[in-house]
């Protein structure tokens, strides 16, 4: 099919058969969440080797070479950003890489690098969407947002917007500001009419770089880690940090022991349960 951005028409449609939500429990869509694939290829390849095999999934996935196939429709709930409230009000859109992890960090600057076609196409796609749902003009941390925002990841890596808890201490990553500046420019240019909005089908297979099998892997299990496991890992961290205190030094509300260090949970009722056993003691005394 041709690809028509007022129409919300991508260059081919190929649905996931599980793993997403029919419907958005009442929700309307607020928001763009930006993804990076954390793999190389089309947006077929993702659906068959990897959202049908883990619960996770995408509305979007642009290619390596800008190619955009839609995966979840607009109206259902993507499995995109661990976060229940997120995805409900939220399009998802992946972008695929076209070089693995490099270098033994994900944030590398060999590491996931994404084409200049998949950031203009992915960029456009967010424009369109942000046009057609009356979302205005594409500003970031507003109508546009990071998946790192919603649940303990680095993604999108080199695409990350200017915010503390991204992967690079606060800087935005070395894509985010093109990204941005396409989808503003594109938005004006849709919403003012000084386009047709329609482009030619991208045809699949038209990128020669390919991951190799141990990469793939890896990549696979990274993205199952922070996107599947990383709720339940910030669920510990928290019933942790309730029971030790922030770094584990207690809390200053519980008091203080004969070091002058603050108790923990665990020592407040400790310490509690000292002082019963005394004035049950003395009770006993008394009778």
């Amino acid at each position: 099919m041709a690809r028509d951005y007022y129409k919300l028409e991508p260059d081919r449609i190929y649905r996931i058969g599980k793993h997403y939500t029919p419907g958005r429990a009442g929700q309307k869509i607020e928001f763009i969440t930006r993804h990076h694939l954390m793999y190389i290829g089309e947006g077929e390849a993702v659906v068959d080797q990897i959202w049908s095999h883990r619960p996770a999934s995408a509305h979007h996935v642009i290619g390596p070479d800008g190619r955009w196939v839609q995966t979840v429709y607009d109206r259902d709930t993507a499995w995109a950003n661990a976060s229940q409230w997120a995805n409900q009000r939220t399009i998802a859109i992946e972008h695929s890489n076209i070089t693995g992890r490099a270098h033994g960090s994900d944030f590398h600057p060999d590491s996931w690098n994404i084409s200049e076609e998949t950031i203009i196409s992915g960029a456009r796609v967010a424009a369109a969407y942000c046009l057609y749902f009356n979302l205005g003009r594409p500003v970031y941390g507003k109508n546009i947002r990071d998946h790192f925002e919603f649940t303990a990841t680095g993604c999108p890596v080199h695409l990350s917007g200017p915010k503390v808890s991204n992967g690079f201490g606060g800087r935005a990553g070395k894509y985010h500001q093109q990204w941005m500046d396409e989808a503003q420019r594109f938005y004006d240019e849709l919403k003012n009419g000084k386009t047709t909005g329609k482009t030619p089908t991208k045809t699949s297979g038209g990128s020669s770089v390919t991951m190799n099998a141990v990469e793939q892997v890896n990549a696979h299990t990274r993205a199952f880690i922070t996107g599947y496991l990383g709720p339940q890992i910030d669920a510990i961290q928290e019933i942790w940090t309730q029971l030790r205190g922030p770094k584990g030094k207690g809390w200053e509300q519980l008091g203080t022991n004969d070091k002058g260090q603050n108790l923990t949970l665990v020592d407040a009722i400790a310490a509690l349960r000292q002082d019963v056993a005394r004035l049950e003691k003395k009770l006993e005394g008394k009778r």
